[in-house]
């Protein structure tokens, strides 16, 4: 998954560490991942599906798609998707991971076209249920709990991603 990058924007507001807070979690990630065309998104690697942004109040950060699936779902044109993701910190001060389970669609027909297997730019939509794993998080979210959703619209090399939920820090 190479020649792409991402804006990432979160809100995660009013987070006091060093005791147990819970956050109201929203943020935005833009993914551009233009067809035949490199991009930058340093610092990640250019072999990794890693975007680069910031978290409120934490700073600059990378988030990286570190294991993803998708199977077919009988009698539907969707497809059941599994994903767990990391966001770290730039600074060093800690990665938080989530895992997310949901489907992917495209609307009306444009999954069942009879457009080429090569074609590029066939729209569609990521919905996810998402919880954060705080024994793979680590340092300021080392311990982490929380859940939300996750809503991702994708159309030709260009992704845009909703995340709301809450997450809970010590």
């Amino acid at each position: 998954m190479v020649g792409f990058t991402l804006a990432l924007g979160m809100v995660i507001a009013g987070v006091a560490l060093g005791s147990t807070t819970g956050t109201a979690v929203r943020g935005t990630f833009t993914i551009h991942f233009p067809k035949g065309h490199p991009a930058s998104n340093a610092p990640c690697p250019s072999d990794q599906f890693c975007g680069v942004g910031s978290l409120a109040q934490y700073g600059p950060a990378t988030i990286t798609i570190l294991d993803e699936s998708f199977d077919e779902i009988a009698g539907s044109p969707c497809l059941a998707v599994t994903r767990v993701e990391q966001i770290d910190l730039l600074d060093g001060s800690g990665s938080l991971v989530t895992e997310s389970i949901g489907t992917f669609c495209r609307p009306g027909g444009s999954g069942d076209s009879h457009a080429s297997r090569f074609s590029y730019g066939s729209p569609g939509r990521f919905r996810f249920a998402f919880t954060v794993d705080g024994a793979e998080s680590t340092g300021v979210f080392s311990g982490a709990t929380g859940a939300g959703t996750e809503i991702m619209d994708v159309n030709g090399g260009v992704g845009v991603w909703h995340l709301t939920g809450s997450i809970t820090t010590r």
